[in-house]
């Protein structure tokens, strides 16, 4: 692989001053390991390579009011293991323990599964459930963006090459908060996803429906959220009628928004029976832990 230079940063200041010095592309590294897989192609040669994975202001992971925050080059692991994101977002911490192996996650950062934007990364989906935001440094200047606006496309974001991803917000979930995240890949360990499903149902002590997200990754081109979906359970005490109409619409959105594809005739009932299974177990009272 080939890169026109490499400049390695420990500080957000460092960081400044190195964008501010380079010219041409640049790419920023933080974990590399998908980049680095890509690189084999030399396509990055014209690109300055900026290393931010050893910014310490980048690696926190804290919680202030109503949010967790977590700093961009957080890596999987330490997502999965933190005692504040199991406690706030166990979805996001089941997730993050699915990204690949044990020495992958000690690598891999949020905000390089962010910035790098495929569709089958494992934490996108429940990062879009939770409502996530994003923050970024731009031109010196940080800006707040909900995580659907970031992505644009399959490998490919709204930000700028100088942009920088320094923290993601993840809103506290209450307890009282029932969550599910399922993955299906072609093999049990070290898998790519072929299907992600991520699922938030809260009920009041009535059994109504007081917040439903539910999603499905490494299906659409970006993560993507469903308030019409929502809004099918948001209010009621829910049927079997009313959990089969939702996973019917929900897999009724794979040909709607992704077209009809090869795998569509293996994603579709999938995701209706999984969606209606999900639904009952966590009315029922069940759910991951």
């Amino acid at each position: 692989m080939k890169f026109r230079d490499y400049l390695k940063v420990n500080s957000l200041e460092e960081f400044e001053q190195a964008v501010a010095s380079v010219e041409g592309p640049v790419l920023l590294l933080a974990g590399g390991s998908d980049i680095l897989v890509q690189a084999r192609d030399h396509r990055f040669k014209d690109h300055t390579v900026i290393d931010v994975l050893k910014v310490e202001a980048l690696r926190e992971i804290k919680e202030t009011d109503g949010y967790l925050e977590i700093g961009a080059c957080a890596k999987q692991e330490e997502i999965a293991q933190s005692p504040l994101v199991k406690r706030y977002a166990p979805i996001l911490a089941e997730a993050a323990l699915s990204v690949g192996s044990l020495q992958i996650r000690n690598h891999a950062t949020i905000g390089g599964n962010i910035a790098n934007a495929s569709p089958a990364a494992d934490t996108l989906a429940p990062l879009a459930v939770l409502k996530a935001e994003v923050l970024v440094l731009k031109d010196g200047t940080e800006q707040r963006m909900s995580l659907l606006d970031v992505i644009a496309a399959p490998y490919k974001t709204n930000l700028g090459d100088r942009d920088l991803i320094l923290k993601v917000f993840v809103p506290k979930q209450a307890e009282s908060v029932r969550y599910n995240y399922t993955k299906l890949g072609r093999r049990k360990a070290l898998s790519i996803s072929r299907m992600t499903m991520a699922t938030l149902l809260e009920l009041d002590a009535e059994g109504v429906v007081t917040k439903f997200e539910m999603t499905v990754g490494a299906t659409f081109p970006k993560p993507m959220l469903f308030p019409d979906i929502s809004d099918m359970l948001v209010g009621k005490k829910p049927t079997e009628e009313d959990i089969v109409k939702v996973a019917r619409s929900l897999s009724d959105k794979i040909p709607e928004i992704a077209g009809v594809r090869a795998s569509t005739r293996y994603k579709q009932p999938v995701c209706r029976r999984l969606s209606e299974r999900i639904l009952k177990e966590l009315i029922e009272g069940e759910q991951d832990a």
